[in-house]
C-alpha cells in the first residue's frame, strides 16, 4: 500500500513538475506575443497620429486652394472690369480724335477760304 502511495505521489510530482516546465514555455511564449502585441498598438497610435497629421494638413492646404481660387476669380473679374473701362475710354479717345480732326479739318478749311479772299 505504502508502494502505490509512493508510486502514485512520484507520479504526481511528475506530472506537476512536466506541467510547471510547460507553463514557463508557454509563458515566455506568451510573454513575447505580449510584448509584440504591445509594439504593434504603438505602431497603430503612430500610424493614426501621423494619418490624423496628414489629414489636417490636407485640410490646411484645400482651404488654401479655395481661398487662392477665389483669389483668382476676384482677380479676373477686376480684370475684366478694368478692360471694360480702357476700352470705353479708348472709344472716348477715338470719338473726341475724330471730332478734332474734323474742327481742324474745317479750320485749315476756312483758312483757305479766308487767304482765297484775300489775294
Amino acid at each position: 500500500m505504502k508502494l502505490s502511495k509512493l508510486t502514485s505521489f512520484i507520479v504526481l510530482i511528475t506530472v506537476i513538475s512536466l506541467s510547471l516546465a510547460g507553463c514557463g514555455v508557454s509563458k515566455n511564449k506568451y510573454e513575447a506575443l505580449l510584448n509584440e502585441r504591445i509594439a504593434l498598438e504603438e505602431k497603430l497610435n503612430l500610424l493614426t497620429k501621423s494619418r490624423d497629421v496628414l489629414r489636417g494638413e490636407y485640410e490646411n492646404l484645400l482651404k488654401d486652394k479655395m481661398d487662392l481660387a477665389s483669389s483668382v476669380e476676384t482677380l479676373t473679374n477686376e480684370k475684366n472690369a478694368l478692360k471694360g473701362e480702357y476700352d470705353k475710354l479708348l472709344d472716348e479717345k477715338v470719338s473726341l480724335q475724330a471730332v478734332y480732326n474734323k474742327v481742324s479739318a474745317s479750320k485749315e478749311i476756312k483758312n483757305a477760304q479766308v487767304k482765297a479772299v484775300k489775294k
